[in-house]
C-alpha cells in the first residue's frame, strides 16, 4: 500500500509497524530499495556500519511499469543475505505525486532555459532521497542507504555522476540526514554480483522507468554540457532541495510548487 510520504507514522502503520516501536529498535537505518544496486549497498552498510535494524523503503514516482512485486522481492533477498547479522522490517512504500510533479514536471521548461539543460532522471534522483526525509527524521534522524554509483561498467548515468552524488549527499546532510553510499566506488558489476549473488543479472527483477534513456544519444552515448549540468545542480537541484526541506519543517504538506517557484525567481540563471 502506497502512503504519503508526508505522513511517515501512516506509512508504517500501513505495513503493520509502528512508529515508537521503529525507532526504538537498536542501529536503525533506513534502506533505499530498487535494484541490486541498493540491495548491495544495505548489505555493506550491515558489514560496515554495524546496522542491526533495516527499514527497507520503495519511493515510487508514477513514471514505473513491470513487476509491481519486485521492491518486496528485493527486500526478501535483503533479509536472506543480512538475516545472521540484522534484522530487516516489513518493506514501507512511499509516494508523492505533487512532489514529483514540482521538481520534475511542472517546471521543466523554466528549468531547461535557465540552465540549459533538463532531464527528469535528475530530480528525480533527489526525489527518491527526499521522500525518505520525513520518515528518517520521525524515526530520530537515522541514516538513509541508497545504492547509487559514480560509474556502471564505465556506462555513465546522468542521475549518478560523482557532482550529482555529491549534491544529493549535502542537501540531506544540511537537512540533518546522513545519505550513505556504501557501492559508490564498486564500478564493475562484478563487484555487485559478489554481494547479491551470481542470480541476479544488472537491470533484472526491478521496475523500469517510462523515462528510462531519455537522455541517450541516438547511439546511445551519454553526452552532456558539463557546465550546464553544474550549474543546475548548484542553482536549481541543490538550492530546492533544500527549500523543499524547510518547507516541510515549517508545515508537512506544503505547497511544493510555490516553493520551487521561489527558488527559480531567486537563482542565478532566473
Amino acid at each position: 500500500m502506497l502512503t504519503a510520504v508526508e505522513h511517515p507514522d501512516l506509512a508504517l502503520t500501513a505495513s503493520g509497524l509502528d512508529l515508537a516501536a521503529v525507532s526504538a529498535l537498536p542501529a536503525l537505518a533506513v534502506a533505499e530499495i530498487a535494484g541490486r544496486d541498493s540491495v548491495a549497498a544495505a548489505v555493506v552498510a550491515v558489514r560496515e556500519r554495524g546496522f542491526r535494524t533495516i527499514l527497507p523503503t520503495a519511493v515510487y514516482t508514477g513514471t514505473e511499469y513491470g513487476d509491481r512485486q519486485a521492491p518486496e522481492r528485493a527486500a526478501q533477498r535483503l533479509r536472506e543475505l543480512v538475516g545472521d547479522s540484522a534484522r530487516v522490517l516489513p518493506l514501507v512504500s512511499l509516494a508523492s505525486p505533487g512532489l514529483w510533479s514540482a521538481l520534475n514536471g511542472r517546471f521543466a521548461s523554466v528549468v531547461h532555459q535557465a540552465f540549459g539543460m533538463c532531464s527528469p532522471c535528475l530530480a528525480c534522483h533527489l526525489y527518491m532521497h527526499l521522500a525518505r526525509v520525513p520518515l528518517a527524521w520521525a524515526l530520530g534522524d537515522v541514516p538513509l542507504i541508497a545504492g547509487e554509483r559514480d560509474s556502471h561498467g564505465g556506462r555513465a548515468k546522468l542521475s549518478q555522476t560523482p557532482l550529482g552524488i555529491d549534491a544529493y549527499v549535502r542537501v540531506l546532510a544540511r537537512s540533518g540526514i546522513e545519505l550513505i553510499e556504501p557501492v559508490r566506488h564498486v564500478h564493475d558489476g562484478a563487484g555487485i554480483t559478489a554481494l547479491v549473488g551470481d542470480d541476479w543479472e544488472a537491470g533484472e527483477r526491478q521496475l523500469r522507468c517510462v523515462h528510462s534513456g531519455n537522455y541517450l544519444a541516438l547511439d546511445g552515448a551519454v553526452a552532456y554540457d558539463e557546465l550546464a549540468y553544474s550549474r543546475y545542480l548548484h542553482g536549481f537541484m541543490e538550492p530546492a532541495g533544500l527549500a523543499l526541506a524547510e518547507a516541510w519543517r515549517a508545515d508537512p504538506e506544503p505547497d511544493y510548487e510555490a516553493v520551487l517557484r521561489r527558488v527559480l525567481e531567486g537563482s542565478d540563471a532566473a
